[in-house]
């Protein structure tokens, strides 16, 4: 496994250090569930601006719009 090495505010250490013990878990992980949930959040919108020009067509703006026509099916 690699390992990464970041600086941050001592304020936002602070914080991580109290999640870290509240959830039990290293602060190594706290990192790691951020990073990969914002990269799955990043891909997500990469998604949908891609699709945007063919879901418009289709008269879907919105997710909630998405998710209505799937409930339809």
């Amino acid at each position: 496994m690699a390992s990464l090495t970041l600086r941050i505010p001592d304020a936002l250490e602070r914080q991580l250090e109290k999640a870290s013990k509240e959830r039990g878990i290293s602060k190594s992980n706290i990192a790691r569930e951020a990073i990969e949930r914002d990269l799955k959040i990043q891909a997500w919108r990469r998604l949908r601006e891609q699709f945007r020009p063919h879901l418009e067509k289709k008269g879907l703006f919105t997710e909630a719009d998405v998710l209505n026509r799937l409930a339809e099916k």
